[in-house]
């Protein structure tokens, strides 16, 4: 298995044993043949193996112990394979009888070496309920935290309004950067992804500021119409009003930024999406065209009433034409 992510290379056998200890040689002579073959590399084994381990993985075991048990645990301790760290049930095999208690073991397993462990660290297996199946379906985890990674770079079109755009621009592009100039105009352009993140994230959180200060504004001229007088109250309010102009275009030009965006993504996937644009569009034309056909009429009318000549004249009669209202 190739972990494209990480570029981390891992093997991974499945098992499903026979039920009959005897029969299941072959498979334990196979695993350690394969050993051989994956060396040192990461390797992990899982699946029904059809016997225990230990006396452990019994419920209510045999008081001594069974050649198949034996033979499995000479296979794991040749193949150098260790049980992964779980959590969740502790038996993995049900038998249930109609009356009694049944039995329960420990036959389904996640093994693996030591090189695994070392590339996987966090590793661990998770053995759910078995509801109405005999076995335990389990999980292996090999990633159970979430690395905290840098988002991919995407550039707000309202940060180049802010007063630290250019500065921040023009302290790295005055650096020097030997090379072609593409190589430098790539190397430079790489470069501001960091400052203008720090820039992105100094404006906080856009949508929020918006309401805070709608908020701020709202309480303000509640408070003049108790106290229209107060000139400090005006200024607070002109402050405010310019404070609540500016997050509000900025959050105006960064969500038709993302429209955009989502346009690009969707606009021509035949979505859901698409068609509810096409039908928005389709309406505005309609208005629109309604709209230019009734302007349309009214310049027609007042083109008539304006003329002084009577419709006759307008169809081409070469008769004396009266003006309209004689």
């Amino acid at each position: 298995m190739h972990i494209k992510s990480d570029n981390k290379i891992l093997f991974c056998s499945f098992v499903y044993a026979e039920n009959n200890y005897q029969d299941r040689r072959a498979l334990w002579d196979d695993l350690c043949k394969h050993k051989c073959f994956i060396q040192d590399r990461p390797w992990v084994v899982l699946g029904d193996f059809n016997s225990a381990l230990s006396m452990d993985d019994y419920l209510v075991g045999p008081s001594t112990v069974p050649v198949g048990m034996r033979e499995f645990y000479d296979c794991v301790q040749h193949n150098q394979l260790s049980d992964v760290k779980s959590h969740g049930l502790r038996f993995t095999w049900n038998q249930k009888p109609k009356n009694g208690v049944g039995v329960l073991k420990k036959i389904d397993r996640v093994m693996s070496n030591t090189q695994l462990l070392d590339l996987f660290p966090d590793a661990y297996v998770f053995y759910h309920p078995y509801r109405v199946s005999d076995h335990s379906p389990c999980i292996l985890n090999l990633f159970p935290f979430n690395h905290n990674r840098p988002k991919p770079f995407k550039f707000a079109n309202f940060l180049a309004s802010k007063g630290g755009f250019i500065p921040c621009v023009a302290k790295e592009w005055a650096k020097e950067i030997p090379g072609k100039t593409m190589f430098s105009v790539v190397k430079k352009l790489s470069a501001l992804k960091s400052p203008l993140r720090r820039l992105l994230f100094d404006q906080g959180n856009l949508h929020n500021r918006v309401k805070e200060v709608r908020l701020k504004l709202d309480a303000i001229q509640k408070a003049i119409d108790d106290n229209p007088l107060d000139l400090v109250l005006r200024d607070s309010e002109a402050r405010c009003i310019q404070e609540f102009n500016t997050v509000s275009y900025d959050e105006e030009c960064f969500l038709k930024q993302k429209s955009k965006a989502e346009w690009l993504a969707a606009g021509d996937s035949n979505t859901k999406f698409f068609h509810n644009c096409v039908k928005m569009r389709n309406a505005c034309k309609k208005n629109s065209q309604y709209s230019r056909c009734s302007w349309k009429l009214v310049a027609w009318e007042r083109c008539l009433w304006c003329s002084g000549f009577t419709l006759l004249e307008l169809f081409g009669y070469s008769g004396q034409c009266k003006q309209v209202g004689e």
